[in-house]
């Protein structure tokens, strides 16, 4: 497992995520689930704006603003009120243009949470996500050059939908539907 996505998996363990369950008036299950692909979307949305030198600093800024600190005291975070609202400004900041929406969009389908349920969940793990990259950059020496690297590290090949989008894309188009057809079609 990568270690950004480790050290955010060992921070959101579960009495954190039913802390946010609690905060954004959902279910446990269905918050950890929201939980689990926000965190790898958040990160690829992060990596793409990353690739940018604008991107980069403006992640890079952020880091430097929210150092790692609130992981010290997770639970007092997540239970503040005003959680989802510091890390809405924040989303705007390190995703760059509509990717917020796009996000929540998605998983809204998935959960069946309502956007403004996933709107407040993404502005809850955007100051956890920045802190675990603030800290595993520290950790690592990484600057804002090679920040899109790290991020687009963390939320690519390590994951298990990654890898295994990867291994039905047979011909590499980034489309593994037309190819699983190929296969099932060959059984037969």
């Amino acid at each position: 497992m990568n270690p950004l996505i480790g050290m955010l998996a060992s921070q959101l363990g579960g009495p954190v995520v039913q802390q946010i369950s609690q905060q954004i008036g959902a279910d446990n299950g269905t918050t950890k689930s929201a939980v689990g692909m926000a965190l790898p979307m958040l990160l690829s949305a992060m990596g793409n704006h990353a690739a940018t030198p604008d991107g980069a600093d403006a992640i890079n800024q952020a880091t430097q603003q929210h150092d790692g600190s609130i992981l010290d005291n997770l639970m007092g975070f997540v239970g503040n009120a005003g959680a989802a609202n510091m890390g809405s400004a924040l989303l705007g900041q390190v995703l760059g243009g509509g990717s917020q929406n796009t996000i929540a969009s998605n998983i809204g389908q998935q959960t069946g949470m309502d956007n403004g349920t996933v709107t407040q969940l993404l502005g809850m793990l955007a100051p956890i996500v920045i802190a675990a990259i603030g800290k595993f950059s520290q950790q690592s020496g990484t600057d804002p050059s090679s920040m899109a690297q790290t991020l687009g590290g963390a939320s690519g090949d390590n994951d298990l939908i990654g890898m295994a989008t990867k291994m039905l894309d047979a011909d590499g188009d980034g489309n593994p539907i037309n190819d699983l057809g190929n296969i099932i079609g060959k059984l037969f």
